[in-house]
């Protein structure tokens, strides 16, 4: 391949989601956290990432990401995220996108 040529990313794409808030008291329960959200954010994961901080990284020069996406609202978010840099070729995918969720409080990591 020569330097001009796509960079190709090939791997399992998922969709990382960050719920972020405060704790201010815990559940009545169990001695666990009740976490009141702030903000939400959800981006492509694993090669999705690898693939778009690629594109990033070298705007001029074409990315591809070879991976299964299948079908649901993550990978239609995961889809319009790499759209404007990543091109995909998807491969078939039987059920859904898996989702890595993290929570945070206060920017502390309470569960993945």
């Amino acid at each position: 391949m020569s330097a001009g040529g796509p960079l190709v990313v090939v791997g399992d794409a998922l969709l990382d989601r960050d719920v972020d808030g405060t704790v201010s008291r815990l559940a009545p329960d169990a001695p666990a956290p009740v976490v009141d959200v702030a903000h939400e954010d959800a981006r492509p994961g694993g090669a999705g990432l690898a693939a778009w901080l690629a594109a990033r990284a070298a705007p001029d020069r074409e990315t591809v990401l070879v991976t299964a996406l299948g079908g649901g609202p993550e990978a239609e978010l995961v889809r319009a995220r790499l759209a404007e840099r990543v091109t995909l070729v998807e491969l078939p995918l039987d059920g859904s996108l898996p989702v890595k969720t993290r929570i945070r409080a206060e920017g502390r990591p309470l569960v993945r």
